[in-house]
């Protein structure tokens, strides 16, 4: 049986870029935070750690932030749906040892507005006709870009879709929000740089402390769809490709009412309060 076993294998490899372990294999598929009102509190940090997730490799994120752009399936993908009214939002991600995974990612991330194609139609990958395409249109509209190795754009907007739309149409589109990563600021070499100005480049947005722990509270965040791109913020080990775990926690803190809209609401109902009584006296 072992033969035939191979032989099974291989022929996954070859049709659907399958290999067992390995996150690079997926393509943009979410792990669901899940749904929330914004005016309640809540958390989702897993069992403690972190809910899993995994990246291939240790620089899928800052690889994103250079001038030839990342691929996006050295990444993770958390998506949330926020509902009701705005929000103050914590994401929080780790380093871990999980299913995906050995320890050690210097963690990075992305937030962004939008959903990502799935269903019956299939996720969307880098490279697809369609994504290809897009790419292509995208590095000729931005001075200086000449050459791409996939969609994924950590600093700003962008573009991606999947099988079912070869004209790339119909593209997912991610709408930058913000980010953050561990450790140091990271410098890319003048040849990398994203201004193509051949100067070396400061990404911005580092915490400053190389602890394997990246956090950012997004302030008033409107309601709507998000989803996070979390990767390796190593840029020059780009010739490991072994699994990272990841740990992601979210955190929903509903927003104070200013003073303001306070004071106003009680004076308005106290005003009510004050006709009333001066229209029960008038009635008697």
């Amino acid at each position: 049986m072992r033969q035939p076993l191979i032989v099974l294998m291989a022929t996954l490899v070859a049709v659907a870029g399958f290999v067992p372990g390995q996150e690079s294999s997926a393509h943009i598929t979410p792990i669901d935070f899940g749904s929330y009102d914004g005016s309640v509190a809540a958390t989702n940090n897993g069992t403690g750690t972190g809910v899993n997730g995994g990246a291939t490799g240790n620089y899928g994120w800052i690889d994103g932030a250079d001038g030839d752009w990342g691929d996006t399936h050295k990444l993770a993908y958390y998506a949330f749906t926020l509902t009701g009214t705005a929000a103050d939002v914590t994401l929080s991600f780790q380093r871990k040892v999980n299913g995906f995974g050995s320890n050690g990612l210097i963690p990075g991330f992305t937030l962004y507005e939008g959903v990502a194609h799935g269903g019956i139609n299939g996720a969307d990958h880098d490279f697809n006709i369609g994504a290809e395409l897009i790419r292509a249109a995208d590095c000729a509209a931005t001075s200086g870009c000449t050459t791409t190795e996939g969609s994924f754009r950590a600093l700003t907007t962008f573009r991606i879709t999947n099988d079912a739309d070869p004209t790339g149409t119909s593209p997912s589109v991610f709408t930058y929000v913000g980010h953050a990563y561990d450790g140091n600021a990271v410098t890319l070499p003048g040849a990398n740089s994203p201004l193509y100005d051949n100067n070396p480049y400061l990404v911005p947005g580092a915490d400053g402390v190389a602890d394997g722990v990246v956090s950012r509270t997004f302030q008033n965040l409107a309601p709507g769809n998000y989803l996070a791109f979390v990767g390796g913020a190593a840029y020059t080990t780009q010739t490991n490709q072994a699994g990272r775990g990841i740990g992601g926690t979210l955190t929903i803190t509903p927003v104070p009412v200013p003073a303001a809209v306070w004071l106003f609401g009680s004076g308005l109902a106290g005003l009510v309060g004050i006709l009333k009584r001066r229209q029960t006296r008038a009635a008697a």
